[in-house]
């Protein structure tokens, strides 16, 4: 078996501009197919799948024919691996190893293939942007730094859709400023501030005062809401303007411990639920009824609660994490397919296992590719795995293992996993809260949990020990953009969610048990600077909030509880599909039990038009008739069932003519019944008589008389025997 291309030292690992590259398979001027290259660091090309990343189908290609390698410049290189027919770019032909660089538009062939393979996605470093169209006052305003007189700077594209954003936040800043109500108590006899007003505001203040008594008119002070109304229409606002659906409540009972994780596939039409009491449990509700109910349960390993569960891009598969070391994929059905491997614990480097050898403690499918995912444990690694890789007793092996050390260089236990939007990053937290995503940030306790923003700007992180929620800048991520205080977590499984666009989320709060109070599921502002919850829903009585996951597609948020129940908030005005199909589905007309025998009933006639006189007075026939008639066996005809036991009511039998005529008429062939000694003994005579067969062949050697005692049959069974003693023993006692 040939051995894979070594990965080169100079390769490097893909950066953020060329995440998205892709190459377009053409032929014919017809594109066929995409093969990404911007995942991994070397992208091998040939004929031998095993060890070929692409497999070319055309006899002119070799085993292992080109490679195209992500350099550690940022750069994307080409070299043909010593192939037969080579390999051309822009109708060039590669010589032995040499490397040539690739950009946006270069075309490659493989050998005397017709298939063109055309590079794109990639960030075009040369090319210059063209600017967006802006006002001519606007660029008159801006400054044009250093330059010489009469020159004007042009502002790049990057530039422009940052002053762009940077100006809808400020607008947006200001609206929810001017809307908020302000709550401010002035002194009725208080003097005016007469630096702020000018001497015509003096006068209208003076009139007013005249006209209105002691009340005062000024836009500086607001009394604040005169009525209850005045706050729902506040939090209606506030639940407009961030998409949040609280107005209605679906509650998923199965478990029956904590629900630690949820994952919702990405049509939003099936769920999946995990527990402490080791169960996942798969949702769907386009399936369902008003009665909520599971149509799968599955028992992932006895004796390991769920820590994490992910669905896959296309929604085909599950990712299950365990407190064990062997997380399992099953199928959307929740049909077990696969297990990952566990590793070697007596090695110390945690590249040379290929599993993991501690307890998991969290997992992600990828978001973009279907056969790739990550799991993070307490051994100090996340691992990424796939699918298609290699297998060792039908035990998947992982295919790259990325180490996080403590601030001391020492191995660390990683407490929480996660990708980017795009796949482009992975995010680890380890329990010394180290944070490992591009740049390290710095935060001073453990990390329970991490998120990246729906723009992969932001990333959001939660503790399980200072109780906070911090929301970092990837851009400049040494201190927190934001610290939100005082949401309570005493769950290490316990998580957060971005909505839709990323300007609001969602995270749960924590209670002691047997302290009487509720837990809470806090709504929180993302882009401006305040820290107080938009909206925060009780949860029952000693009831924390657990696990979350707020669905972008359908607008509906998902909260599992310490009570084993499973919340669905949503908003029909705001939410779609998702449990909207069960909630508004009818009942199923159940069964009375019995059926209307209108051929026992009275026949008669109903003639609305006839004369007084011959009009009939009936009662009208009610359901508790005809339930009393089928309960009658010779009412309702009921048919007379088969005797299959003992005899009842003078029957001792099957009396049917079939059950007589097998009886009396037709021999029985079982032998059952049949005592197997008399079967014999019934032959005995005749053969004494004429020994034909059986007496004459041992005439001569076991002659009867001289046949030892101990070997010859017995003339009595032990019944027989036993009773011929009883009689004479009672016949010598009447002597």
């Amino acid at each position: 078996m040939s051995q894979r291309f070594p990965m080169p030292r100079w390769a490097g690992a893909p950066t953020h501009a060329n995440v998205k590259g892709h190459v377009e398979v053409v032929k014919d001027g017809t594109v066929l197919d995409k093969v990404a290259i911007g995942q991994q660091a070397c992208t091998v090309f040939g004929r031998n799948g095993d060890v070929c990343d692409v497999e070319l189908a055309h006899e002119t290609i070799s085993r292992q024919h080109a490679a195209i390698v992500h350099t550690k410049t940022g750069s994307i290189e080409i070299m043909d691996l010593g192939s037969a027919q080579g390999t051309t770019v822009d109708g060039e032909p590669l010589r032995g190893d040499e490397r040539r660089a690739l950009t946006n538009g270069s075309e490659v062939r493989f050998g005397k293939s017709s298939r063109v393979y055309i590079l794109r996605g990639l960030h075009a470093k040369d090319e210059a942007p063209a600017p967006l169209p802006v006002a001519a006052d606007e660029i008159a305003s801006l400054p044009t730094g250093f330059a010489k007189q009469g020159t004007t700077k042009q502002l790049s594209q990057k530039e422009l859709e940052r002053k762009q954003r940077e100006e809808e936040i400020r607008k947006m800043t200001m609206d929810m400023m001017a809307s908020a109500p302000q709550f401010t108590s002035v002194a009725v006899d208080a003097p005016a501030p007469t630096e702020a007003v000018d001497e015509k505001e003096e006068d209208d203040e003076d009139d007013d005062q005249d006209d209105d008594g002691d009340k005062k008119k000024s836009s500086l002070y607001d009394s604040g809401p005169e009525s209850d109304s005045d706050d729902d229409e506040g939090q209606d606002d506030v639940a407009q303007r961030y998409s949040i659906p609280v107005t209605n409540e679906v509650v998923l009972s199965a478990h029956a411990k904590t629900v630690s994780c949820i994952a919702v596939d990405a049509s939003g039409g099936r769920v999946a639920t995990g527990s402490m009491d080791y169960h996942m449990k798969l949702w769907d509700f386009a399936g369902m009824a008003r009665h909520v109910r599971p149509f799968r349960d599955s028992e992932v390993e006895d004796g390991h609660p769920l820590m994490a569960l992910s669905y896959s891009p296309t929604g085909d598969r599950v990712l299950a994490v365990t407190g064990s070391a062997q997380p399992k994929v099953f199928s959307r059905e929740g049909v077990f397919e696969l297990q990952f491997t566990k590793g070697d614990p007596y090695l110390l480097d945690m590249v040379h296992t290929k599993g993991h050898t501690a307890s998991c403690s969290g997992g992600m499918w990828h978001p973009l590719l279907k056969d790739t995912m990550i799991t993070s444990g307490l051994d100090g690694a996340v691992r990424v795995w796939k699918l298609n890789g290699k297998t060792s007793f039908d035990k998947l092996l992982n295919d790259a293992v990325l180490k996080l050390k403590s601030r001391q260089g020492k191995r660390t236990e990683v407490t929480a996993c996660a990708y980017s939007v795009d796949g482009g990053l992975i995010a680890g937290a380890t329990t010394d809260a180290l944070l490992d995503a591009h740049k390290p940030g710095s935060p001073d306790l453990g990390i329970s949990s991490i998120r990246f923003s729906p723009d992969n700007k932001m990333l959001a992180t939660r503790s399980a020990s200072d109780d906070c929620v911090k929301l970092w800048d990837m851009r400049k991520p040494s201190t927190p953009v934001k610290t939100y205080q005082g949401i309570e977590n005493v769950f290490s499984m316990a998580n957060l969610a971005f909505n839709g666009v990323g300007s609001a989320l969602v995270a749960g709060s924590s209670v002691r048990a047997g302290s009487g109070d509720r837990g809470q599921v806090h709504f929180l502002d993302v882009y401006t600077a305040t820290t107080a919850p938009l909206r925060s829903i009780p949860m029952a009585e000693d009831e924390s909030a657990v696990s979350v996951a707020w669905h972008a597609g359908i607008n509906q948020v998902f909260v599992g509880g310490s009570s084993s129940n499973v919340r669905v908030l949503y908003d029909p005005a705001l939410s779609s599909k998702g449990v909207l199909l069960s909630a508004t589905k009818k009942l199923p007309v159940a069964t009375a039990g019995f059926v209307r025998l209108d051929s026992l009933s009275e026949g008669r006639v109903v003639n609305p038009h006839a004369l007084p006189m011959y009009r009939e007075t009936t009662t009208k026939v009610t359901k508790r008739k005809y339930a009393k008639v089928r309960m009658d066996p010779i009412a309702s005809q009921i048919p007379e069932r088969p005797l299959t036991g003992v005899g009842v009511a003078g029957r001792t039998g099957g009396n049917t003519f079939t059950q007589y005529f097998m009886r009396d008429h037709v021999k029985s062939a079982s032998i059952r019944s049949e005592d197997p000694r008399e079967a014999i003994l019934k032959y005995a005579k005749a053969a004494a008589e004429n020994p034909t067969f059986l007496g004459s062949a041992y005439a001569d050697s076991q002659p009867q008389d001289k046949l030892d005692a101990r070997y010859k049959l017995a003339k009595q069974t032990f019944e027989e025997e036993k009773i011929a003693k009883e009689e004479e023993a009672r016949r010598l006692l009447d002597i």
